[in-house]
């Protein structure tokens, strides 16, 4: 069944105070432990748990900023709390979240995490990277900070496509695109087939499917 009714959210004023029996017991059998239910992510699993929604009704996020309105939780970004991965699979609807029903496991996140381990101390390795952060962007002065290119591979210099960067910026100058809050970068094109560098930021098997993608888009 395929989830095209939206939630009347408008229903639904209160926290939950606990999952539908279904879940509890299918989380139990498949070894899956579910958010905290007072937490934002309980609270959207919660919702779309109930047995008049689940694989039926989905939410988007004008229903998931209504819910959160509704029982009185700020969300700086509501979606987080229906995407992020619970063990419960969702239908596969762009923009929309809906539990399949009958409950399915989904565990590959989970279980990828599972066993992961950092050898070293973790609050050197952790205070390392904000003391870089702070270093590099928190302290450098504003007066510092130059206007810049988010995407240096194309001729537009309008507001779109500048802004406010720090020095360090300047080391990857060429090679990145940025996002305007500087939190995300991508290497350009020629950064990637230079001296063979598509092998440093993706593996075989992904350069294997952006082959597959550009030979479909240019080749058809």
């Amino acid at each position: 069944m395929t989830a095209i009714i939206a939630i009347a959210i408008e229903n639904y004023t209160k926290m939950f105070e606990a999952y539908p029996d279904e879940l509890r017991e299918f989380a139990k059998e498949n070894d899956i432990e579910l958010p905290t239910i007072t937490g934002k992510r309980g609270q959207a699993l919660a919702l779309m748990a109930q047995p008049e929604i689940r694989g039926q009704f989905y939410v988007d996020r004008k229903t998931a900023e209504l819910f959160f309105k509704n029982i009185n939780m700020y969300s700086a970004d509501v979606i987080q709390a229906f995407n992020k991965s619970t063990g419960i699979k969702r239908m596969d609807v762009k923009g929309k979240y809906c539990l399949k029903y009958p409950f399915e496991a989904d565990k590959v996140d989970i279980d990828k995490r599972k066993d992961a381990n950092i050898s070293g101390d973790r609050n050197l390795y952790i205070n390392t990277v904000k003391e870089w952060h702070r270093e590099y962007i928190i302290d450098v002065p504003n007066e510092k900070w130059q206007v810049g290119h988010l995407d240096p591979t194309i001729g537009d210099s309008s507001e779109k496509n500048l802004a406010y960067q720090p020095p360090i910026q300047g080391k990857y100058r060429d090679r990145f695109k940025f996002c305007k809050s500087f939190i995300k970068m991508w290497p350009t094109a020629k950064e990637l087939v230079n001296k063979n560098k598509i092998s440093e930021y993706y593996t075989d098997e992904e350069q294997k499917i952006l082959y597959e993608a550009l030979k479909k888009k240019f080749e058809t």
